[in-house]
Parts: C-alpha cells; structure tokens; sequence
C-alpha cells in the first residue's frame, strides 16, 4: 500500500482507528543524517494508543514517600495529569518513503485489549484531522478575534454537527497559537507595512514612532485621514485614557476620542506608549498637536496620572483639565463600602452634594456638613477627595465644555469603519426624518427637531418634558426668575434647590442663562431656562442657542472610501474598453474598406500602447526600487520589552466588585477556621488522636448547618455593602 504524502498515511491509519475503536499515536519518526536531504522525515510508526508496558505495581514505600513528595508540591501543582492505562497492544504500522511514494514497510493489525464503542470515536484526540480549508477558515476567525468556542460552532456547523468534528477545542487552539507565532518577532515589521500601505491609501494618513538608542520600540502613533476632518469640526473636547493593556508587550493602549455631533464618541488618534513619565506623555502629545495641524483643543478629561497632569499643563497650557469624576466617585464606594454601609442616608447625601451642587460656596457647605454630620474627619480617602475637589467635581467645570461627559470610558480600523458608517446613517436620518409626534406640542419643540441633529433633539426633548416637574416666580420684571421641583412627586430630591435664570426678554435680543450652566458645559439649553420660555410664552428660541456643532447641517463629515472608478480598478477597466471594441469591431465587420482600416488602427494603436506600457513598467521599477531601499531601513526596528507599569500586575487583573470581594474574604476566613481550629483542638492528647479531632471538626463545621448557619451573616454583608456594588 502507497501514499503520496505522510500526512495522507497518518490519516489513512487514523480513519481505520475510528472505524475499529481504538486511538492512533505516532511513536516514532527517522529522520536522514544527509544535509543535502535537510534532515527530512523518511520513516514514521505508528501505534495503537495502548501501546508500551504499563507502569509496574509500586510498593507501599514508594507509594507514601510519592505522597509526601505530592503534598509537599500540593500549593504549587496547577492542574491534575492523567497517564494512559496500557496493555502492551501490538497493533501498528510503519510507513517508509521510497521513491516519492510512503509506502507500508510493516503491519500489525491484531489488538489485546477491547475497542472503544462507536458512539466514544469522536473523543480521539488521534483523530485530529484538520482540512486545509478548516485552517484557512481558522486563520480568518483569529484574524477578526473570534473566540475558540465560537470556532467550534462554526467549524461543526461546516461539518454537520459537533460530533463530526475530528478534533476538539484544544486542537483549533493549538492552531491559533501557531498561527499568533507567525508574527512574534516580527510585530513591528508588520505595523509599519500596515502603516505604509494606510499612507499610500491616504495621504492625510499619519503616523509617528519613538525608539530608544538600540532601535526598540518604544511608543507609536498614529491617526487615520478621517480624524483629521473630525477633529476640526469637534476637536474641542478630548478624552484621554491609558488603563486598558491588551497586548503581549504589557503597552498601555491610549486612545484619544472626542464626541461627535450626534453625540457619538469618535476616535481622533489612537497610541502605545511604553511608560507613563511625563516625557512620553509630553512627546505622545506633541506628536497628537503635530498631526491635527496645531490646533489645540479647549477641555480634555483623562485619569488622575500627576505625569499626564505635568505633561498637559506644558504642552497645552490654555486647555482645562479635568480627572474622571465616575473612575474617583467608584474608587470612593469600594474604599469606603463598610462607611456607606454603616450611616444610614450616607449615599444619598454624597451623590446629591457631588452631582448637584450649582455652586462652588454651596458644594464646599453641604460638604463640610456632612463630613462633620457622620463624623468622617479622619477618613482618608474623603479628605484626599476633598484636597483634588477643584480637579474633578462637576460644579467647579460647570462652564467649561464637557459635553454629555463624565467619565474617559468612551480592532482599530474596524472601529473606525464603524463610527463612520454609523455617522452617515445618523446624518441620514437627522435629514430626512423628523419625530413622528412632538410630545409638548411647544413651538420651541417643533424648532429643535428641525435643527438639531436626531440624539442630541431626544436629549433636549428629555429636558423640556422636565419643565412639567418644575415650578417657577419671576422676582424681578423680566429679568430674574426662581425655578424648583415641585414638592407633590412621589420621588424627592434630597436637596430642593431654587435655580436662579437670568433674563433678557427684550424682542429679538433675547438673553438666557441659569446658575447650573448646563448650556456651556453641554451646549443645549436647561429645563430651567425651558420652563422660562415655556411659561413667558415664547414661541422661539434664539438661533445662537442652537450651537453649530449639534446642528444638521446640508453636508457632513462623510469619510470618502476610495471609488473603484475605470481609473482604479483593472476588471472595470477592462468592462468598458471591451463594449467600446465590440462595438468597433461590428461597425468594421460590415465591409472589406471597414475591416482593413480598423485593423490598421488596430496595428498602430498596439504599437504605441507597448510604447506607453513600458515607460510605465520603468518608472514602476524606480518607484519599487526607492520603496524597497525605504524598506530596509525600517526592519531593523526591533519589537517592544515587555514591561512593568506603575500600578499595575503583571497580568492584567479583572475588576471585581464589592461583593464578589467579600464573599471570596469571608470563604477564605472560613477555609482558615476549618484548617486551624486551634481554639477547639484538643490538649494533652497524641498527634495522632489530635489529627483525628481536628479532621472530626473541620467536618462538622463543612456540614450544610453551617453553612445554613453562615448564610444570615452572607446577607447582611451583601446588603451593607448594597451601595458599592450598584457603582
């Protein structure tokens, strides 16, 4: 018997394997000893799985001295190992290659041992025959980060069913480890490939490297040409954020995103930076300003790094800055989850002060008040937030442009396409479409669904239908006005504040502004002012509170793909020359003067296309030339040093909440007690009765009683600490 190829004989056996029930393992492989052959495979074995002698009865010496040797690695061991029971079966067959063809040299086909019954075939792992068709299926599933589960369902759907499949999970993972290899130690190779090609696309495509003296990698940037457009019409607000870490490299990834006019988050540029010192900071900066032309922006919101901080202030000294309220008002729950706990009303009084407060005397009062209230003065983490309140309390940015935004937590291109495409469709839909029904019937609603684009007309929609839980009194003609929630709704606010909004109701110079600035921290108009128009019967809102940014408008940012024209793409090219020729070519056939005075043309047109064809194929190979000498000067970039960052493990560490903490404490606490229950262990008797009351007791407290018994301590934990876990 002959095959073509090893692999054909090993899944020839393999077939015969599954058929007759039993595993089939390669055992053994000959390679030759001539260099001119590369050391090639020429012989291979293979056997049934239960080949080789057993493991010999071990005495009970051995088998205590094995035990002391297992407990003693006990707290290191990772996973449990199994060894394969053998009979020394003597089924197998070698294949040796002669002449370009595998042929069968030996064959033993008779087994000592019972087979697997059919239904158990599909769990031989021998049985892992991958096409060439699964890989390349693989390849693409990896590419797009498609996880091995996911891979299994598709790859059995191919194949009928999950039983079919002549591998498992651990096989197409083997598979991507090998594909992900391809590209170690040659990552930045490829991203600069990656950049060249995103350059060539787009020539406002931009991209920056930083590498150290032995030609390491140490921080990239980069920024697609649609960006640029963004950034100039909604680059006045940013985002900033380097806690997400996902690569080999421990890089953090720091993108810069702002918002769009649908109020969308959008993706200005994007960068791995190698540590978090002020200088990278100040060069990833510097590098951003370089690639949007200059310009800086107004307001930038970003974690509390003091580095970053330094950076910020040296490179763009005019923007304000501000830390992430949601990442400290979070942070604040789980240190303080046993304080909230404990003072009854503690939660609620923090979160009005913080979110509500219109003004920096009133927010520093009701502060130092319920500080002094719950007794918090020797808390540490109230008064660090007390100490940085002017860097991330909303009161003390109320008129700074922070549109919709508390937080920074707003595969790249594909992230790109995305918005871009979901931009269009909202700019479709703001133009074409208008609400069906107004839910005021105002005037002024009719307007702002004619101006504003869809997401950000529901936003002032939200705020108008506000006005209907508010009162309101004019204290001085025209020009003053007090606005409060009324006091008959189910659900109060802690604190009913009075809004003072200040008035010009002159026609035409209409002037409107409200204590909680929402209009310049967001750039729509507050419920406050709204209920204002609304009960002066104002049948118009001023244009100039319509801000450009959240406005239709007759052309948006659209991201032009490259069209495929005749002039860009050789099969279309070819679709229209071909109809021009047939057309010709049946006006010439139509007589012997036509024929002849086509095909002459046809002579000399051929001629001077030859001409044009090779002054094109010279300049390609100049071009090809000087690509290629740029080439060799980038691949010597080496990759990235996994590194350490300040604050950060080894490996990135999912964040938990308050509870799951807990109860993983409280199991612990547990685990100990039953382990060391010295308190109840008996005194005065033999290590051997004292082992044996110990493990007595360790079982009794194991017993569902007590874990009955512990479940009322589990809830009470669980609802003190209720708060921190909503965060």
């Amino acid at each position: 018997m002959e095959f073509k190829t090893r692999d054909d004989a090993h899944h020839f056996f393999g077939f015969y394997g599954f058929i007759a029930g039993f595993e089939v393992v390669v055992t053994h492989t000959t390679r030759t000893t001539s260099k001119k052959r590369n050391n090639e495979i020429y012989k291979q074995e293979m056997r049934c799985h239960r080949y080789g002698k057993g493991t010999q009865k071990k005495t009970e010496e051995q088998e205590e001295q094995e035990q002391m040797h297992d407990e003693a690695k006990k707290k290191g061991a990772k996973r449990k190992t199994n060894i394969q029971v053998k009979s020394n079966c003597p089924v197998l067959m070698e294949v040796k290659l002669e002449n370009d063809k595998w042929k069968v040299v030996r064959l033993d086909l008779d087994h000592n041992h019972e087979l697997s019954p059919q239904n158990r075939n599909q769990l031989f792992s021998g049985r892992k025959y991958m096409t060439d068709m699964e890989k390349s299926m693989i390849r693409t599933l990896n590419n797009n980060n498609i996880p091995t589960r996911k891979m299994i369902a598709i790859l059995s759907y191919l194949r009928g069913n999950v039983t079919a499949l002549p591998y498992k999970a651990k096989h197409v993972q083997n598979e991507r480890t090998k594909i992900n290899r391809e590209v170690k130690g040659n990552d930045m190779n490829k991203v600069i490939h990656y950049f060249m090609k995103r350059a060539a696309e787009d020539s406002t495509f931009f991209y920056k490297l930083h590498v150290d003296e032995e030609n390491k990698v140490k921080s990239i940037y980069w920024r697609e040409g649609i960006s640029l457009k963004w950034y100039a019409e909604y680059g006045d607000f940013l985002s900033f954020d380097t806690t997400y870490m996902t690569n080999r490299y421990n890089l953090p990834v720091a993108p810069i995103v702002g918002i769009s006019g649908h109020g969308h988050t959008i993706i200005f540029g994007c960068a791995f930076i190698s540590d978090e010192t002020t200088e990278t900071f100040k060069w990833l900066f510097e590098t951003f300003l370089e690639s949007m032309g200059g310009k800086h922006p107004k307001t930038i919101i970003t974690d509390q790094d003091q580095a970053m901080r330094a950076a910020i202030a040296t490179v763009m000294p005019q923007t304000t800055h501000r830390n992430c309220f949601f990442h400290i008002k979070s942070k604040c729950y789980n240190k303080n989850g046993r304080c909230f706990a404990k003072n009854e009303g503690l939660p609620e009084r923090f979160e009005d002060i913080v979110n509500n407060s219109v003004t920096e005397e009133e927010f520093e009062y009701l502060w130092q008040k319920m500080i002094a209230d719950y007794k918090l003065e020797q808390n540490k983490y109230f008064n660090k937030m007390w100490e940085n309140r002017n860097r991330f309390i909303p009161v003390y940015f109320k008129e700074d442009f922070y549109p919709f935004l508390q937080s920074t937590g707003r595969k790249y291109q594909r992230i790109i396409d995305r918005i871009s495409i979901m931009e269009n469709t909202e700019d479709n839909v703001s133009k074409q479409k208008r609400p069906k029904e107004l839910q005021t019937g105002y005037k002024i609603e009719l307007q702002a669904a004619e101006l504003y684009n869809r997401n950000i007309f529901l936003k002032f929609q939200f705020q108008l239908k506000m006005t209907e839980r508010l009162k309101y009194k004019e204290t001085e003609d025209g020009k003053c006005f007090e606005v409060w929630h009324k006091s008959n709704r189910v659900h109060q606010l802690q604190t009913n504040r009075k809004y003072i909004v200040l008035t010009d109701l002159t026609k035409g110079k209409e002037e409107f502004s409200c204590i909680c600035a929402k209009f310049s921290k967001d750039g729509i108009l507050c419920c406050h002012i709204l209920k204002v128009i609304v009960e002066e019967e104002i049948d118009e809102i001023p244009e100039k509170y319509f801000i450009d940014r959240w406005r239709k408008k007759e052309s948006k940012l659209i991201r032009r793909q490259p069209e495929e024209t005749p002039a860009t793409n050789e099969l279309l090219r070819f679709n229209v020359l071909s109809r021009k020729a047939a057309l010709l070519t049946s006006k010439g056939s139509k007589s012997e003067d036509l024929m002849t005075y086509l095909d002459e043309e046809f002579d000399r047109i051929n001629q001077e296309m030859d001409l044009i064809k090779q002054a094109i194929e010279e300049e390609q190979e100049d071009s090809t030339q000087v690509e290629e000498e740029h080439n060799e000067q980038i691949l010597h970039l080496e990759d990235p040093i996994r590194i350490k960052n300040k604050g950060r493990p080894k490996k990135p560490v999912r964040l938990k909440a308050i509870v799951e903490e807990i109860k993983q404490k409280m199991a612990a606490q547990q685990a100990k007690k039953n382990k060391n229950p010295t308190s109840r262990s008996p005194a005065g008797k033999s290590k051997k009765k004292q082992k044996k009351a110990t493990e007595d007791i360790a079982k009794e407290e194991r017993r569902p009683s007590a874990k009955k018994a512990l479940a009322p301590q589990m809830k009470t934990y669980i609802y003190k600490h209720k708060y921190a876990s909503m965060m």
